[in-house]
């Protein structure tokens, strides 16, 4: 665990030397989706994979984190703070929304970015389970709720039988996992819903545009792309305006698990 500053730490999971590489998770999942990435990697990068705030072994955030970019800002510099070289930031799903603005507002410190299923966009129009989540109605934060108690009934039984029918992707393993830190965890629960209140608010992409080009003009931007993807479709992988981009076909959502060679190839890439 390490100290984050922001009242609260976070499990860092730690592996390799050479050059730097920050993997920043989605959800509902951890820093442990990176394992395989990190194990194809080998001694070849100094991968750091912390847990989002709330996520995974994170303690719970105090209410003074809002879950803003500001804030996630703010504990990416803390879980870097000690590393001087060039960074490869890699990044899926909630991880991309959070981590490509921190790379854009500190180009300085990238050595390039590695993208996989994520969203940054200012015309992306959230899935229904996003904004059930990130309802902010007396009623929609009920059911949000009430929603978050159903996935962790019986140790998380509809939460693996609805996501192994959406991603069959995913290993027995990695669901039993998922289930165990994310559907019976309350703190990763409530963390949930704070965070999709910020991101589901209208014109919370406002900018990412200008990010977007900005990253592509600095800095090498590689994107490898799972299908299908539920929550995400496969045109919005060519949207980043990157100079090279990979198809990873059966990878679904779930690429870092998936398709852990491609990505680390991707990653290993990037100088």
């Amino acid at each position: 665990m390490i100290a984050t500053g922001l009242g609260f730490s976070t499990r860092l999971l730690e592996r390799g030397a050479g050059a730097p590489v920050l993997l920043l998770h989605g959800n509902p999942d951890s820093a442990g989706e990176w394992g395989p990435v990190m194990e194809a990697l080998g001694d070849r990068r100094h991968c750091l994979a912390p847990d989002l705030p709330g996520f995974g072994e994170c303690e719970e955030p105090p209410d003074t984190f809002d879950f803003s970019l500001e804030a996630h800002a703010r504990f990416i510099d803390a879980v870097v703070s000690g590393i001087q070289e060039k960074l490869t930031v890699v990044v899926h799903d909630i991880g991309g929304i959070v981590g490509l603005p921190w790379a854009a507002a500190n180009l300085s410190r990238v050595a390039g970015v590695v993208v996989t299923n994520t969203v940054a966009f200012e015309d992306f129009r959230w899935f229904p389970v996003a904004r059930l989540w990130g309802s902010r109605s007396t009623l929609g934060l009920l059911r949000a709720r009430a929603g978050m108690v159903a996935i962790g009934l019986r140790n998380g039984a509809l939460f693996r039988r609805i996501f192994s029918r959406q991603c069959p992707e995913l290993a027995v393993a990695d669901l039993d996992r998922m289930a165990r830190e994310f559907a019976c965890n309350g703190v990763a629960k409530r963390a949930t819903l704070r965070l999709f209140r910020q991101l589901t608010r209208p014109g919370f992409f406002d900018g990412y545009r200008g990010m977007l080009a900005r990253l592509v003009a600095a800095v090498p931007v590689h994107v490898v792309w799972g299908e299908p993807d539920p929550f995400i479709g496969p045109q919005w992988a060519e949207r980043f305006g990157a100079r090279r981009i990979e198809r990873a076909p059966g990878g679904g959502h779930f690429v870092p698990l998936s398709s852990a060679a491609q990505l680390a190839r991707a990653v290993a890439e990037i100088a």
